[in-house]
């Protein structure tokens, strides 16, 4: 088996023949998360790619509209690693009732901890994708983004 090739039929996203980027000119600034995530957070390429793609997710389902696309206007390559993906949100109808936006956190928490992250790298990854969220689209986009999210304020 080559190098490299365990840890991709491991990994959801890469199994279900999930591409993380077009071509290289769209990447730069994915790329300088995920550069970031393992430089500061301590994580691998496929955790910190798997990590950006996950938080993501989230965001696209559960940020205010208005606001997502600011965020997705400041960062275009994120939405086109987005595309494709094998990360479906299969909600418990009876979590979301009772535990709202906390089920989801924690349904985005057990995504990452799968990977092998811990969960004080749990918690400084999110720290870090929306300090980078915020460089980029600014405090306002972030802001609104974060309070329209239940519970994601107290998970920072």
């Amino acid at each position: 088996m080559p190098i490299g090739t365990a840890a991709a039929t491991m990994d959801p996203l890469r199994r279900e023949g999930h591409k993380l980027f077009g071509d290289f000119k769209e990447r730069r600034l994915m790329d300088e998360l995920i550069a970031r995530l393992r430089t500061r957070v301590g994580l691998s390429a496929p955790q910190a790619e798997t990590a950006v793609v996950v938080l993501l997710a989230f965001l696209d389902k559960e940020a205010p509209p208005a606001a997502l696309a600011e965020l997705f206007t400041a960062l275009p390559d994120a939405r086109r690693m987005l595309e494709g993906t094998a990360i479906t949100e299969a909600a418990d109808a009876e979590d979301t009732q009772y535990l709202g936006g906390m089920s989801r956190l924690m349904r985005v928490a057990d995504r990452l901890m799968a990977t092998g992250l811990d969960m004080t790298q749990v918690q400084t990854t999110v720290r870090e994708v929306v300090a980078f969220a915020r460089e980029r689209a600014g405090d306002g986009t972030v802001d609104e983004i974060v309070t329209g999210i239940p519970g994601l304020r107290h998970a920072l």
